[in-house]
């Protein structure tokens, strides 16, 4: 049996957060897309992460938004709700609000703001381990955090009853692979956070994806895992080019090093799909 009954894998979608003109959740449209998603194949939504602009919103809202998340997919697929906060107690206050809202289980990086030695920051995070009311999946950002895990901490979290797994937006390979070797065999599904590195990450024994691009492109990231479930590498491949295409358009539509421009990206394509919302 897995651990806290929770299977982390395919395709966990980091959904966008639709806003109305003054700037506020716009919950009809959040719960239309995340309908629209659970439909596509995908295993999971993740709400209240990056891609959904967290920082943007109060943990109040944030609940909220997870709560729309799951009134939306009824159970049909997982919602993991983002607990990222600047500190062990806001966190767990954050966990508690995303169990309430309908979680499966909740997200979160090391605390930031302040500097925190990674021994400190990597304390902290097992005490949300043990005090979580939630399975704990940790996630690794160090461009916004300002710093990443050790594969040998997360090789000794593997086996914690409350750590369900690992998201790694790390964009490094050497240490996807590292966290992979260490983690093997044990009840700690590890997922890759990164559209060029999927593959690869697969490959050697990565159990699902989490990726922005997802929000208005799920289908050729559902593929790609179902071909990694059959082990058909060479299909891997086609898919991996393909996801490689949606990431060289954005680039070549960017204006400006800013988030905006992802957000703007993803409204236009959304909008092609029919999902008429707006994101910035």
């Amino acid at each position: 049996m897995k651990k806290n009954n929770l299977d982390l894998k395919g395709v966990i979608v980091p959904i966008v957060t639709p806003v109305d003109e003054n700037g506020g959740v716009d919950f009809d449209g959040l719960e239309k897309l995340a309908d629209w998603l659970a439909g596509k194949g995908i295993q999971g939504i993740f709400a209240a992460g990056t891609t959904g602009r967290f920082s943007h919103f109060s943990p109040e809202q944030n609940a909220e938004i997870c709560r729309a998340v799951s009134n939306a997919v009824k159970g049909r697929i997982l919602v993991y709700g983002g607990g990222c906060d600047s500190g062990l107690h806001r966190i767990l206050a954050n966990a508690e609000r995303m169990k309430k809202a309908g979680a499966d289980a909740v997200v979160a990086t090391a605390p930031y703001y302040l500097s925190y030695s990674i021994e400190e920051a990597e304390a902290d995070l097992e005490k949300i381990a043990e005090k979580s009311p939630l399975p704990v999946v940790y996630y690794n950002i160090p461009e916004f955090v300002g710093y990443g895990l050790r594969p040998e901490w997360l090789e000794m979290m593997a086996d914690h009853p409350n750590a369900a797994g690992y998201k790694d937006s790390s964009n490094d390979l050497g240490h996807h692979l590292d966290v992979l070797k260490r983690t093997k065999g044990k009840d700690f599904d590890v997922l890759i956070g990164k559209e060029l590195l999927l593959a690869q990450a697969f490959k050697n024994g990565a159990k699902g994806l989490v990726v922005s691009f997802a929000n208005a492109f799920p289908e050729p990231f559902v593929e790609l895992c179902e071909n990694a479930d059959r082990l058909d590498w060479e299909a891997v491949d086609v898919c991996q080019n393909r996801a490689a295409d949606i990431v060289a358009d954005f680039l070549s539509r960017r204006k400006g090093q800013v988030f905006s421009a992802l957000m703007h990206y993803l409204e236009g394509e959304l909008q092609n799909r029919g999902i008429n919302i707006k994101l910035f």
